[in-house]
């Protein structure tokens, strides 16, 4: 679907296979590790999470040393720089899993710290997953330096201001910040991809 210039991706839980090397570090267990307890915890989260998507493809001028000026946003960053050298466009993107699993969380945070642990590290693993599918849909073929988030390196998490706002993030994905630039949604993720020449 596309809203403007911003492209929207849906997906249900069973369009998404959870990559088992995150769970497994997530959850501190060996590979393809499962139980009761993991069994019962992945079912409860399908039932609650909603993946979404929005993103945006735009392009980045680099012509100024560690200066990366989007057009709606510039971002003072050598780290962000050095991963998109090359790059005259750039995919900017926020992923969540729907606030279905922050209540979810909160309700297992009480009543069971042993299911909460579990779930948490599940949703986790599942952003990254989705994270991986919707970047895989984005680049068809195009060469695309690796996902770069705000907060990571030298780029200030306060970039996710302007970047939530052009994607319209409240209205698109229910996507909001607190005054710590953190996200609700918690298991959301926003990101920048370089496409490379």
């Amino acid at each position: 679907m596309k809203i403007n210039d911003i492209q929207i991706i849906s997906a249900n839980a069973d369009d998404i296979v959870i990559n088992q090397n995150e769970i497994a570090a997530r959850l501190k267990v060996k590979r393809g590790y499962t139980d009761n307890l993991m069994e019962e915890c992945q079912k409860r989260l399908a039932n609650v999470i909603q993946y979404k998507c929005a993103y945006i493809r735009t392009n980045v001028d680099l012509s100024s040393e560690n200066v990366c000026d989007f057009g709606f946003m510039t971002v003072e960053s050598s780290h962000l720089y050095r991963n998109l050298s090359g790059c005259r466009e750039a995919f900017v993107m926020a992923v969540t899993t729907g606030i279905g699993v922050d209540r979810l969380l909160a309700r297992l945070n009480v009543t069971s710290q042993a299911e909460h642990f579990v779930t948490d590290g599940l949703s986790s693993a599942a952003i990254e997953s989705f994270c991986d599918y919707v970047s895989d849909q984005m680049k068809q073929g195009l060469n695309c330096a690796p996902r770069f988030s705000p907060g990571y390196g030298d780029v200030s998490i306060e970039v996710q201001k302007p970047l939530l706002q052009r994607l319209n993030a409240a209205e698109n994905l229910g996507i909001s910040l607190n005054s710590a630039c953190l996200m609700t949604p918690i298991k959301s993720i926003t990101a920048i991809m370089g496409v490379r020449k």
